[in-house]
C-alpha cells in the first residue's frame, strides 16, 4: 500500500509539471492584448491556448545554475558538407527544370538569380519536402511564455502568427513547420510571412505550404526588399596577411568601406573591383585552418535570411554548383 502511495505521488508530481497555458497570467495578459489590439474573440483564444501545455517553474529547484558548457561550433567545411551533396544539387536542377517558368519570371521582376533562389529553397526544406512536423502555435507559444532567452521576439513572433492565420483563414492549431516556428517551402517566420510572402501563382491566397510559385516569388520579393544590388557579385576567397586578420569577422559583417580604403592600407584588392565598392572580410574556421573571403553587399543581403555566415556561404556555393549541373543538362538558361 505504501508503494502505491509513493507512486500514486510522484505520478500526480510528473503531471503537475505542466498545465495548459491558460493557467497562467502571462497568456491571458497576451490574450487580453489581441482583443484589445486587434479584436479576436476572447473565448477562441482561450479555447486554443488551453491545448498548449506549458511547463511549471520548479520553486525548490536551486537558483544558482550551473553554468552551461559552451557547445563546439560546427566548422565550414562540416556545415558545408550538410548541404552541398550531390542528391541535393540534382534535386535542385530538377526543382528548376519543373519551375521553369516562375523561376524566369520571378528573376525577371526582381532580377534575384533563379540559383540563389532554388539554392534557398534546397537549403531550407529540400525543396519543399521537409517543412517540419512541430505544431506552430505550440512551438511559438513555449518560447513566448517559458524561460527563453528570445521572449520578446517569440512573443512578436506568436502574434505575427495569430494575424497571419486570421488573415489566411487558416484553423491555428492545424499548421506544422520547424522546432522555432519557421513556416512552409521557404520556412519564413510569421512575421516575414506576412510581410514578405506574395501571392505569385495569382490564385488571390498566399500559400507557402502548398505552392512553390508562391515560395519562388517570396523568397525574391524578401530578396529584393533587403536591397539585392542586381547583377553584383557575392564573394571571393582572399588571402590576408596576420595584421589585416583583424578586419574579418565570424559573425556578419556588413560592408560599410570601399575597396579604395583597404588598397589604401595595403590590402592585395583585385583590379577588377571598382574602388567605390564597399567590401567587408569574413573568416569561416574549417577543421584545420581558418578561410577568409572578400564579401560584398550581396553576401550581407544572404545573411539577412539567416544571419550566419557558413548559412549564406552554403547558399552561395549550393547555387553555383545548381547552376553549374543545369548548364551541363543543356537547359535554357
Amino acid at each position: 500500500m505504501r508503494i502505491f502511495i509513493l507512486i500514486l505521488l510522484f505520478s500526480l508530481n510528473s503531471v503537475a509539471k505542466t498545465l495548459p497555458a491558460t493557467n497562467f497570467k502571462i497568456t491571458h495578459d497576451f490574450i487580453n492584448k489581441m482583443v484589445n489590439k486587434h479584436h479576436f474573440d476572447q473565448h477562441e483564444l482561450e479555447l486554443i491556448f488551453s491545448s498548449i501545455e506549458l511547463k511549471i517553474a520548479d520553486k525548490n529547484k536551486s537558483k544558482t545554475k550551473k553554468k552551461k558548457s559552451k557547445s563546439k561550433t560546427m566548422s565550414w567545411d562540416k556545415y558545408r558538407s550538410l548541404f552541398l551533396t550531390k542528391d541535393r544539387i540534382e534535386k535542385g536542377v530538377e526543382f528548376w527544370k519543373n519551375n521553369l517558368d516562375d523561376l524566369k519570371r520571378a528573376e525577371r521582376k526582381f532580377n534575384i538569380p533563379i540559383q540563389i533562389i532554388v539554392a534557398i529553397l534546397g537549403i531550407e526544406t529540400n525543396y519543399g519536402e521537409k517543412q517540419g512536423t512541430h505544431p506552430t502555435l505550440e512551438a511559438i507559444a513555449k518560447r513566448a511564455f517559458g524561460n527563453y532567452r528570445r521572449k520578446k521576439f517569440y512573443t512578436k513572433e506568436l502574434e505575427e502568427f495569430l494575424l497571419l492565420v486570421r488573415d489566411n483563414k487558416i484553423p491555428p492549431l492545424s499548421i506544422k513547420g520547424s522546432y522555432a516556428g519557421a513556416l512552409g517551402y521557404a520556412q519564413f517566420i510569421p512575421s516575414s510571412y506576412r510581410y514578405y510572402a506574395i501571392d505569385f501563382d495569382n490564385d488571390n491566397k498566399v500559400d507557402l505550404f502548398n505552392s512553390p510559385s508562391d515560395a519562388i516569388g517570396s523568397i525574391a520579393n524578401y530578396f529584393d526588399k533587403h536591397h539585392w544590388h542586381d547583377g553584383g557579385e557575392i564573394s571571393r576567397p582572399i588571402s590576408l596577411k596576420p595584421n589585416e586578420l583583424n578586419f574579418a569577422k565570424s559573425s556578419t559583417n556588413k560592408p560599410k568601406k570601399s575597396a579604395e580604403y583597404f588598397k589604401e592600407k595595403g590590402f592585395a584588392i583585385d583590379a577588377d573591383i571598382k574602388e567605390q565598392t564597399k567590401i567587408a572580410f569574413i573568416r569561416m574556421p574549417q577543421k584545420n585552418r581558418v578561410d577568409t573571403y572578400l564579401t560584398f553587399w550581396n553576401f550581407y543581403v544572404l545573411t539577412r535570411y539567416n544571419h550566419d555566415n557558413r548559412y549564406a556561404m552554403a547558399a552561395h556555393h549550393l547555387s553555383e554548383e545548381i547552376l553549374s549541373s543545369y548548364q551541363n543538362t543543356n537547359h535554357e538558361i
